[in-house]
């Protein structure tokens, strides 16, 4: 086990499963059918990924529980994803196959606000269980929520795994810089434009420089 530890978040890093959100929209869609709630593109938006942090918040107007809705979009949600998975229509980015460069220099894992079901199926799916040490995501309940990025809970808990040393968190999103910095892992941002490191190789090369 090495003392510098990489860790990657999944969905926009590793994962390219924003670039066609259809499979979402169907998800959300079909929980909002089961809830009986109008399918409107507002609606539709207040179930997206971005908000779960305040998600009790957002769906307060809804005729349903919070908790009856999360779990019904949580279902649906975890369902479709894992489905694409499955069928190659979601899959990782053709670079991740540069992260074997740091094995044996890095301890690396994956932190995700994704259901930790679909984050394990993407490891296993794609035979990365010896490219990562540790993996996990967030726990399907609601009360999980208020422990997702940027609060320190999963980085706690991977590093029961995987043990102490010097950390890089790399991410896509102002989410993952403040997880980083509530953490003490140093935030490498990952944008795949010029406003960031553009791709995986880039970022790679910048970690075994660290190492010269």
């Amino acid at each position: 086990m090495n003392s510098k530890k990489a860790i990657f978040d999944l969905d926009g890093v590793l994962l390219d499963s924003e670039t066609n959100l259809d499979w979402l929209d169907r998800a959300i869609e079909k929980a909002l059918e089961e809830l009986d709630i109008p399918l409107t593109r507002k609606n539709i938006e207040k179930l997206y990924p971005g908000g779960i942090q305040e998600f009790e918040a957002t769906v307060r107007d809804f005729p349903a529980p919070p908790e009856k809705v999360w779990q019904i979009r949580d279902k649906y949600y975890v369902a479709e994803k894992l489905e694409m998975i499955d069928s190659g229509e979601i899959r990782p980015f053709p670079d991740v196959n540069s992260l074997e460069k740091l094995r044996g220099v890095y301890s690396l894992g994956v932190i995700s606000n994704s259901p930790d079901e679909v984050v394990d199926r993407f490891v296993k799916t794609y035979d990365l269980e010896d490219t990562f040490e540790a993996w996990l995501g967030r726990d399907s309940d609601l009360e999980s929520l208020r422990e997702i990025k940027p609060e320190p809970n999963l980085f706690n808990r991977l590093k029961e795994e995987i043990g102490g040393g010097q950390f890089w968190y790399v991410g896509d999103r102002e989410v993952d810089r403040r997880f980083a910095e509530n953490t003490g892992m140093e935030f490498l941002h990952l944008t795949r434009t010029e406003e960031g490191f553009e791709n995986l190789h880039e970022l790679v090369d910048y970690l075994l420089e660290l190492t010269e």
